[in-house]
C-alpha cells in the first residue's frame, strides 16, 4: 500500500484531483450557509424588536398636553424571557425630547434607509452601546390627540449574543453535514478507484513476472472500452514480435542449412588438394574452390540483402523519393552485358525511352532489376533471348522482364516467389533461389507484388511488377 502515496501514484493524483476541489467546495458552501444562517437569524431576531417597539407604541398617551409612556419592566422581561442578550430602549417625543429609557441609546443614522419588508416606518441598523456590538429598530408613531401632533420615535436595541450563537449552531450543523457528503464522496472515490485500478495492477504483475521467451497474448484483464483499447494494442505488438522472432529464427535455420552445403564442399576440396601431391589436382581443387567461394560470396549478398529487405517491411520505415525507373532498368541491363554475351543470349531493352519518374527506393528497385536479369539470364540457354522495359499501364509504370527460358509452371509460381525454394526445371544451375524470393520481398515493400507469367512472345518467363507513378 506505501506505493500508493507516492506523489506519482495514478490513485493519489486522483484523489488529490477530486479532494481539492471538494475541499475547497465546502469552504465556499460554509461561508455561504454562515451568510444565509447569519441573514436568518437576523431577520428573525429583528421580527422580535420590531414586535417590542410596536408594544412600547401601543402604551403611548398624551396627559396634560405632554406625551408620556408606561413601559413596565414586566413588558421588557417578556421579551428577555430564554435570551442571553441584554435589552435597550429609547422613546422621543415629538419634540425630540427623550421622555423613558436610555438617553444616550444611538439615533438613527443619517445614510440608514427605511425597511421594506415589513409595513411600518422602521429601520434596522447596527451600532455599537457600552463597548457592545448592538442591533437597533426604530419606529416612527404618529400622535395626534390632546393637542399633541406629530411623529415620536420609539428605540429598542439588543445585543447580538443569541444572533451569533444561533449562526454559529447553523454553520456546525451545515459544516458536519457536508463535511460527511464530501468524507463518503472521497472515500467511495477511493474504493472505486482501488477497485478500477486492481486490474491494471494484475496485468503490471503479469508483465513484470513473464518470461522473456513467453508470447502469448496478455489476458483480457481491463473490462472498460477505453482500457480494452490499450491490452489490443499490447497484443498486437507481442504479434508483430513474435512474428519477427519467428522470421528470424527461420532465416537463421534456413541460411545455416544454406551455408552449411558451400562449406562442406569447400572442406571436401581442401582436404582433396592436401592428400593429393600432384599440382594438376591442386589446381583442380582451387579452381573448384574458387567456383565454390563465389558462390557462397553471392549466397551470403543476398542472405543479407534478404534479411535488410523483410526487417524493412516488417518496421515499415519507407523513405519513398522520386526516381527515374527507366534509368535503372537501362543501367542494369548495361551492366550485364558482357555476362549475356558469354552465353550469347541476346539482351536488351525495350519501352520508354524518355524519363519515367515512380515513387520508390532507388537503391532496392536496382536490386531488384538486377535479380530478374541474374535470374533470366542464369536459366535461359545459350542463343537465347532476355527483354528488360518500361511502360505505362494507365495511372500505373509496368516493369517486366521475359525470357526464352524453361518458364514456371503454374502450379509452382507460389512456391518460386519463397526464399531457399528452387524449382527442378533447370537441370545443373546452381543457386539458393533467394532471385525471385528477394524481387518479392522489394516489391512488397513498394506495396505491390509480382505478377509470374508466361511470355507470349518468347515463351519462357514473364515477371511484372505494377509501381505507383510520381
Amino acid at each position: 500500500m506505501r506505493h500508493l502515496k507516492r506523489p506519482d501514484s495514478l490513485l493519489w493524483q486522483l484523489l488529490l484531483f477530486l479532494g481539492l476541489p471538494l475541499i475547497g467546495l465546502w469552504g465556499v458552501s460554509a461561508l455561504s450557509s454562515y451568510s444565509s444562517a447569519l441573514t436568518a437569524a437576523t431577520q428573525a431576531y429583528d421580527r422580535t424588536l420590531l414586535a417590542s417597539t410596536r408594544t412600547i407604541a401601543e402604551r403611548l398617551v398624551v396627559k396634560d398636553g405632554r406625551l408620556q409612556v408606561d413601559v413596565p419592566w414586566v413588558v421588557l422581561d417578556s421579551f428577555e424571557l430564554n435570551m442571553n442578550d441584554r435589552l435597550f430602549y429609547k422613546v422621543v417625543d415629538t419634540h425630540g425630547r427623550v421622555i423613558s429609557g436610555y438617553d444616550d441609546l444611538p439615533d438613527i443614522p443619517s445614510h440608514i434607509r427605511r425597511t421594506e419588508l415589513y409595513p411600518a416606518l422602521a429601520w434596522f441598523y447596527h451600532t455599537s452601546y457600552q463597548n457592545q456590538p448592538i442591533r437597533v429598530a426604530s419606529l416612527l408613531q404618529p400622535v395626534n390627540e390632546g393637542g399633541v401632533n406629530g411623529m415620536a420615535k420609539i428605540y429598542v436595541a439588543e445585543t447580538l449574543s443569541s444572533r451569533r450563537q444561533l449562526a454559529a449552531s447553523l454553520l456546525v450543523s451545515s459544516l458536519l453535514v457536508q463535511g460527511i457528503l464530501v468524507l463518503l464522496t472521497l472515500l467511495l472515490a477511493w474504493w472505486l478507484l482501488r477497485k478500477v485500478l486492481k486490474p491494471m495492477r494484475q496485468l503490471s504483475t503479469i508483465m513484470v513476472r513473464r518470461d522473456p521467451s513467453v508470447l502469448t497474448p496478455l489476458p483480457d484483464l481491463l473490462p472498460w472500452s477505453e482500457t480494452r483499447l490499450l491490452i489490443v494494442a499490447f497484443n498486437r505488438y507481442i504479434e508483430r514480435l513474435r512474428s519477427l522472432i519467428s522470421r528470424q529464427e527461420r532465416f537463421s535455420a534456413d541460411a545455416s542449412h544454406q551455408l552449411k552445403t558451400p562449406l562442406t564442399v569447400l572442406k571436401t576440396q581442401l582436404s582433396f588438394a592436401l592428400a593429393s601431391p600432384d599440382p594438376a589436382h591442386w589446381r583442380e581443387s582451387l579452381e573448384g574452390m574458387s567456383g565454390t567461394l563465389d558462390s557462397t560470396i553471392s549466397l551470403t549478398e543476398r542472405l543479407l540483402q534478404l534479411s535488410k529487405i523483410k526487417d524493412q517491411d516488417l518496421s515499415r520505415q519507407r523513405s519513398l523519393e522520386r526516381v527515374n525507373l527507366v534509368a535503372i532498368a537501362q543501367e542494369c541491363c548495361f551492366s550485364r552485358l558482357a555476362q549475356a554475351r558469354s552465353k550469347q543470349v541476346d539482351l536488351g531493352y525495350e519501352g520508354e525511352n524518355a524519363e519515367v519518374w515512380i515513387q520508390g527506393d532507388a537503391i532496392l528497385l536496382a536490386e531488384m532489376c538486377a535479380n530478374l536479369l541474374d535470374n533470366a539470364l542464369k536459366y535461359t540457354p545459350e542463343e537465347g533471348t532476355v527483354t528488360i522495359r518500361v511502360r505505362y499501364d494507365g495511372a500505373s509504370v509496368v516493369l517486366e522482364l521475359e525470357d526464352s527460358g524453361p518458364g514456371i509452371e503454374a502450379e509452382r509460381r507460389q512456391q518460386a516467389l519463397q526464399p531457399f525454394h528452387r524449382l527442378d526445371n533447370a537441370a545443373g544451375m546452381q543457386g539458393a533461389g533467394l532471385g525471385l524470393a528477394l524481387v518479392n520481398d522489394i516489391a512488397r515493400w513498394h506495396q505491390t507484388r509480382p505478377e509470374l507469367l508466361v511470355s507470349e512472345t518468347l515463351g519462357g518467363l514473364l515477371v511484372r511488377v505494377r509501381l505507383t507513378a510520381a
